[in-house]
């Protein structure tokens, strides 16, 4: 056998023990039941090894091996011909008499595993509903334990006509999915396309569905019939943040299933990997971790212990323990590739499987993915299998979540920037005016270390440069106040009776406001403006962030506690954190990632009992809404998602220092880290002033550092660093030019190109000196204490396109239901009774669902409000009147212009009026009070009754059906036949 052969097979041999598998010769093989894997001659091939593996005494399956340059599928093609002729050869050891059922192929490097029994049952014959092709092979990391094959033959004896997990997840019993109807038809439409995805054997699958509708239910749901109804071994829900682990645990935990009287967790263990010490059972059946704590039982690294200083900042930046390059995976016996069946991985729009995709592809398992806010890569690695998708907007038409309007507050500085002055008049006491030189503090944003340093020049700073190079006090003070003043008349104004013009509701108590700022820095400097507007103690605004002490504690103390009302984050709580009671979102920094926006946006949009609510904010009734304020532009831009010069999606990104440093010591730099350093010159050249320029330049030979970074990006163009592959192979006479790519390669590897771009940065001290020096001058932020804000403009802002959409959609349906539509114009025209007009509004307002837009009444209301054909109308709690109205509308029979409700029932009243004049019926002063107050009913009600006037504050008041009767008795109707005929002539 040749050296790349016997080189194979020692890999195959090392993968084998490690597994947990005894590798002998069939003269070394005992009778004993342990587990062992015979290696033994191909019959015709002797370039191939084969190993037959034993479990129990039976002869269950086989391993062909072959050299490095093997295809493992060709490989797997041959286990497959020779399952059959072994298993007639071992006749009296095969198991069950039948071909071999597992079967690997493997070159040493990588594996395949077929599991014949996927497609048959346990007597050989075909599934009936197994896929075209029989059993499909699967990438695995390893072969299986010992302890899992028999496992697998114990579940396949157990049910022979469905033997396998992925056979008996064909079979999944609809029927049972949710009795009781705990679950949204979201929810369960998500769980139903999973398991169809499940049933045709892809091994990934994504799920979207709006923040704060449910995700994690609807898992914790799927989860329970996975493990109960497929027999699953084991599920794994994975996260990449603490608290959202923490979270987890507690949906599963407090889950009963709707045909059981016991929580999940007492049929299917739970366990949360949350110590640094925690191990993990075989009868661990739900387990709830981290990535990184995931990565440290595989590495064999100790992960922070629970409450210790080090474990929020181990876990919050998301690459903690990892290092300079993604993980490198090794076989775990503790945590071995066939440890679990289902990775359910948590917000999965983030990077956890750009990073950690070896993490996760380490294990033989099906992986499902959550998010709200699915992008490019979250598409590619879940094979674009998209299973369910659930909008934002379907969440709304559905109360599963709380719609939302935008406030915006803008002011001068926030628009045009300002200019500091370096010197400024002032008068004397006695009269004479004097220059006096301007003197600004300079905060360091790590340190936060205060600075005062004369002002040399005027200063002109742009918008963009807020928060960035300076900090205007004037401008986070006048949208404070501003925020504050406008709170409770426009941003959450009183609820007036659009009859009487009184008051009915009004809020005094701030609701729970969560602020999004730009730094820490900026984050400080909001928390003591709130603070001194409001005058409030420390405990009314708080500032979460990672470097919080305990920001799980305080996530929950401003989740829970009614006397914390505004918090202040950077990003912290972005995303994954459950504040129902939310009902204002500040966006004080700027976003311009779609996926990002929706996530923070998501944070209001949870709806929340009104009981439940009033714990918190005691004056507020229910959550109908969240209010996003927006100061800085946010909902005005187009979003995107792009990838950045600095690559932070792939590895962990050195900073400037640590790349400069490494220049320094000599160390080759990747491809990558080439690029990350480009990116990050030319974000600091974009920063500083002529001066700092020159002394780079003067450092650097006389280069612009515009040329180095030019020269750096060119080098790790990935167009040019492909040519030089191709002409290195066509040069060398290599093997494959695509083998391999530019993501590893480092300027050590013989890139001449490369090298001489970061030669500079080796060679000349000074220069690194310079940059570094550039880079701590940009840690200083100039606070601007001198120029006041001011040209504020405060108001709500409509969704013109969303309106303009939702009505659009709405008359195309309209069009499809031209039939419906006309039974309901003959309804309106024969005015028949509202009972039938509301029941055929009813129907075609039923007929609307999925994948068209779905409408309820307030939605379309809002609609026409924000569009401008309903004017002067509230955009809130629209009724059954201003659905007829826009329907009337629709329908033509009001004529060209919109017609309010309240309009259409004035104009029937006065024509009922005068046909009552020209009969030479009259009224009293006290009958046409009564008579107005009818109107008043019919147009906020649509329709009248005896009951109504008993339940109207206006009929109420003036005695209800009693005084009604009392004021019509002896007229030529009675008052039960005049309620009747007002019904009639003004209703519906």
């Amino acid at each position: 056998m040749s050296a790349a052969g016997t080189q194979a097979d020692d890999r195959v041999e090392k993968a084998l023990r490690e597994a947990g598998w005894r590798v002998c010769t069939p003269d070394e093989q005992d009778l004993t039941p342990n587990p062992v894997a015979v290696r033994t001659e191909h019959p015709d091939d002797p370039s191939l090894g084969v190993y037959l593996l034993y479990v129990e005494r039976d002869l269950s399956g086989l391993v062909v091996a072959g050299t490095d340059t093997t295809d493992p599928h060709d490989l797997i093609a041959e286990a497959d011909r020779l399952a059959a002729p072994l298993a007639e050869q071992h006749a009296k050891r095969a198991w069950q008499g039948r071909p071999l059922p597992f079967r690997y192929g493997t070159n040493g490097h990588v594996w395949r595993l077929r599991n014949a029994l996927d497609a048959e049952r346990l007597d050989g014959s075909p599934a009936p509903d197994a896929p075209a092709g029989g059993a499909r092979s699967r990438y695995v990391f390893a072969p299986a334990r010992p302890a899992t094959v028999a496992r697998w033959k114990r579940e396949a004896v157990r049910d022979p006509e469905a033997p396998t997990l992925r056979a008996r997840l064909r079979r999944l019993p609809a029927v049972l999915l949710d009795p009781k109807r705990q679950l949204y038809d979201a929810q369960r439409r998500s769980i139903e396309g999973l398991e169809r995805s499940f049933a045709a054997d892809h091994p990934r699958a994504l799920i979207q569905m709006a923040t704060g509708a449910g995700k994690t239910y609807t898992v914790v749901q799927a989860s329970h019939r996975l493990l109960k109804h497929a027999s699953a071994h084991r599920v794994l829900f994975l996260v990449d943040r603490n608290n959202l682990g923490k979270q987890a645990f507690l949906e599963y935990r407090d889950f009963i299933p709707a045909d059981s009287k016991k929580p999940l967790h007492e049929e299917f263990p739970l366990k949360h990997l949350s110590g640094g010490h925690s191990g993990l059972a075989d009868s661990d059946k739900i387990v709830i971790s981290t990535i990184q704590r995931l990565w440290c039982k595989l590495s064999g690294q100790t992960s922070p212990d629970p409450g210790s200083e080090d474990e929020e900042t181990y876990e919050a930046g998301g690459a903690a323990g990892l290092g300079d390059g993604p993980p490198e995976i090794r076989y775990s016996a503790e945590l071995p590739p066939d440890y679990f069946d289902f990775i359910v991985i948590d917000e999965c729009h983030r990077s956890i499987y750009g990073r950690w995709r070896p993490v996760l592809e380490y294990f033989d398992a099906h992986i499902v993915g959550l998010t709200a806010t699915p992008i490019g890569p979250t598409f590619a690695f879940f094979n674009d299998n998209l299973v369910s998708q659930y909008t934002f907007e379907e969440a709304v038409a559905d109360e599963v979540n709380v719609d939302y309007d935008v406030y915006r507050i803008s002011t001068r500085i926030t628009r045009e920037g300002s200019t500091i002055p370096a010197v400024k008049e002032e008068v004397a006491p006695d009269g004479t005016i004097q220059q006096v030189n301007m003197v600004l503090a300079h905060v360091d944003r790590m340190t936060r270390a205060e600075h005062w340093r004369q002002q040399e020049e005027d200063d002109e700073y742009k918008s963009s440069e807020l928060n960035v190079r300076v900090e205007s006090t004037s401008q986070i003070r006048t949208i404070i106040e501003t925020f504050r003043d406008k709170l409770f008349t426009e941003i959450f104004p009183p609820d007036i009776d659009g009859d009487t013009g009184d008051v009915l509701h009004e809020r005094t108590r701030v609701p729970k406001t969560l602020i999004f700022a730009a730094t820490n820095r900026h984050a400080d400097s909001i928390v003591a403006e709130v603070l001194r507007a409001w005058g409030e103690g420390d405990a009314f605004c708080v500032k979460i962030n990672s470097e919080t002490p305990r920001p799980d504690k305080a996530i929950s103390d401003f989740r829970n506690k009614a006397e914390t009302r505004i918090a202040v984050t950077v990003d912290m709580i972005a995303t994954g954190t459950d504040i129902p009671a939310l009902e204002c979102l500040v966006f004080m920094r700027d976003v311009r990632t779609w996926s990002y926006f929706e996530q923070m946006k998501g944070r209001g949009a949870r709806t929340i009992k009104p009981e439940d609510l009033k714990k918190v904010t005691e004056d507020a009734l229910c959550k109908d809404r969240f209010v996003i304020v927006d100061t800085v532009g946010v909902t005005e831009h187009a979003m995107v998602d792009a990838r950045p010069l600095v690559r932070d999606g792939q590895t962990e990104t050195r900073s400037l220092e640590r790349l400069l440093k490494a220049c320094e010591e000599g160390q080759p730099l990747s491809v990558d880290d080439a690029a990350t350093l480009a990116g990050r010159l030319s974000r600091l050249g974009q920063r500083l002033d002529d001066e700092q320029l020159a002394r780079i330049e003067g450092s650097a030979g006389g280069r612009k550092l515009t040329e180095l970074v030019t020269d750096l990006v060119l080098a790790t163009d990935p167009d040019r660093l492909a040519g030089e592959r191709v002409r290195a192979v066509v040069a060398n006479d290599t093997e494959d030019p695509s083998a391999g790519g530019t993501e590893g390669e480092s300027a050590g590897g013989g890139d001449a190109v490369l090298a001489d771009a970061l030669r500079p940065f080796i060679e000349r001290e000074a220069l690194r000196e310079a940059l570094l020096e550039a880079a701590r001058e940009r840690r200083w932020i100039k606070i601007d204490h001198i120029s006041q804000d001011g040209g504020v403009i405060a108001e709500g802002v409509t969704d013109l396109m969303r309106a303009e959409r939702t009505i659009q959609d709405w008359r195309a349906y309209m069009e499809e239901q031209r039939e419906r539509f006309t039974a309901l114009r003959i309804a309106f025209e024969e005015r028949r009774p509202l009972s039938e007009v509301q029941e055929r509004i009813d129907e075609v307002l039923s007929l609307v669902g999925p994948p068209q837009q779905r409408w309820t009444r307030q939605k379309l209301w809002k609609a026409y409000v924000d569009f401008g054909i309903a004017r002067q109308g509230r955009r809130r709690n629209a009724g059954l009147p201003e659905l007829l109205s826009l329907i009337r509308f629709e329908l033509g029979l009001d004529g060209k212009e919109f017609r309010p409700y309240r309009d259409t029932v004035e104009l029937r009243f006065q024509e009922w009026l005068a046909r009552q004049e020209t009969a030479g019926v009259t009224y009293t002063e006290e009958q046409q009070a009564w008579l107005r107050r009818i109107v008043n009913v019919v147009a906020t009600s649509a329709s009248v009754s005896v009951e109504a006037l008993d339940q109207h504050a206006v009929c109420r008041d003036a005695g209800g059906w009693s005084g009604f009767r009392e004021a019509f008795e002896g007229g030529s109707r009675t008052p039960d036949e005049l309620i009747d005929e007002l019904d009639r002539e003004l209703g519906a």
